[in-house]
């Protein structure tokens, strides 16, 4: 037993380097910074490995946190979740030796089934106290897009061939340079014709003793423009800057039978008619609007004397809209969100809201063609009235969608049999009808074929 434990004892040092030895493992001499950008278009949640450790998630225009890890050699690995399959599909790997003080990115792009991985490499930068600077540097993951001209100056400044701070093609990024704290306008412009804007900021303010990474990307059906740019901070905040030439927009849709048919205006002097006649189940156009807090006075069809409905939220560029009235008389009230009605390549999206006024707390099932729910799971549990949910994805294939009241079995609406492609979106609100015990559903897209 003694020898045993003598030679297990001399085993385990031998894995840190021999027997009284001094360990041949590599040595890390400092860290180094590192994130991942999503440049993949149809893609959903990526997740980001050190070899088999998570350093975060981002979806498509999005980044995960710097982490900092030693100046070793490392696999490096991307996942992402297909609808239907029980674990994360790795889609693409890269080995690097990390050096001290840089700051890596790794830009995928592509597609899943297809990926390209660029990494962008640069010293770590480090402020003083008095510095009134900060550094930036202009990077291109516009696929679309060919060679870009980017201009970073004071509103003033009108641009002009020759004083663009990069020429950027797809997978590159410029050098860092310091610019003064303050107010600058970001303008892209087609590789050697100023007057060929393809994005324009508003003016935006950056701070002293940070670092900025000005990406564009394209922009997907969640965004109102075709280039979208995102600010990505040194130590991990993200910043949208939209183009200034493309507003926000808003649809509105009618959830509520009490509030019935409705002009609704965005003044409070009820000049300025933005929908006529929104009757229930109604769902209008997407309507542009301003930058900023909206406030949304809702009054009964052709009847200015009284306001039925007030509502305010505050809006950002580039953005996509839904305003939902919902509720009973008494209890109106309006549900503001961003609906995500961009495709993914790895499955199809279902997007649920539920309005009923009758029931509280619902439960959505998607099932099988004939397939009964007794013994089935719902995919969306405890839904609440008036309440925004999470997307649920959907493999490709026919369904039929039930809704219960949640814990129960009885079904309140459905069969509802729909045949979902990869890339769909069913978007869908489950709503009241005159019968308080029967609940429908009004498909916005993908449903039932007619």
């Amino acid at each position: 037993m003694k020898q045993i434990l003598v030679v297990l004892a001399c085993t385990a040092t031998l894995m840190i380097g021999g027997c009284g030895g001094e360990s041949s493992l590599p040595k890390a001499s400092g860290k180094a910074n590192l994130r991942a950008i999503n440049a993949i278009p149809t893609s959903s949640e990526i997740n980001f490995l050190i070899e088999e450790r998570s350093l975060g998630t981002a979806s498509y225009q999005n980044s995960t946190t710097p982490a900092p890890f030693d100046d070793l050699n490392y696999t490096f690995n991307f996942e992402a979740f297909y609808a239907g399959e029980t674990s994360s599909r790795r889609f693409a790997s890269e080995n690097i030796d990390v050096v001290a003080n840089q700051d890596y990115i790794f830009l995928i792009g592509g597609s899943l089934a297809s990926p390209t991985i660029t990494i962008w490499q640069s010293d770590v930068r480090t402020f003083d106290e008095a510095d009134n600077v900060f550094a930036a540097n202009f990077a291109h993951a516009s696929a679309s897009l060919g060679t870009l001209d980017y201009y970073f100056a004071d509103a003033t400044v009108v641009p002009a061939l020759g004083s663009q701070v990069a020429t950027l093609s797809f997978g590159e990024t410029s050098d860092t340079a310091d610019y003064a704290e303050g107010n600058y306008v970001l303008t892209i412009t087609t590789a050697g014709d100023p007057n060929d804007v393809v994005f324009i900021s508003g003016t935006t303010s950056y701070t002293a003793r940070d670092t900025f990474l000005l990406t564009s990307f394209d922009g997907d059906l969640n965004d109102t423009a075709p280039v979208f740019v995102r600010a990505f901070g040194g130590s991990g905040g993200t910043a949208a800057i939209p183009d200034v030439n493309f507003p926000p927009t808003i649809q509105f849709l009618n959830a509520s039978m009490d509030l019935g048919a409705s002009d609704i205006y965005d003044d409070e002097m009820l000049t300025s008619l933005r929908v006529a006649n929104h009757d229930f189940l109604d769902v209008s156009a997407e309507l542009d609007i301003a930058v900023g807090t909206l406030n949304l006075f809702y009054t009964p069809t052709g009847d200015t004397s009284a306001i039925s409905l007030e509502s305010t939220f505050t809006a950002f560029g580039g953005i996509r809209y839904r305003t939902v009235a919902t509720g009973m008389a008494g209890s109106l009230a309006t549900v503001t969100s961003v609906p995500d009605i961009a495709p993914v390549e790895t499955h199809a999206k279902i997007l649920p809201f539920q309005a009923s006024n009758n029931f509280p707390f619902l439960d959505l099932y998607v099932v099988a063609p004939d397939v009964p729910i007794d013994d089935v799971a719902p995919i969306r549990r405890a839904l609440a009235s008036g309440e925004v949910s999470l997307s649920g994805a959907l493999p490709a294939g026919t369904y039929d969608i039930y809704v219960t009241e949640t814990g129960e079995k009885v079904v309140l609406a459905g069969p509802y049999r729909i045949t979902a492609a990869i890339g769909d979106i069913v978007d869908l609100l489950i709503v009241d009808t005159v019968d308080p015990a029967v609940l429908d559903v009004l498909f916005l897209s993908g449903g039932p074929t007619p």
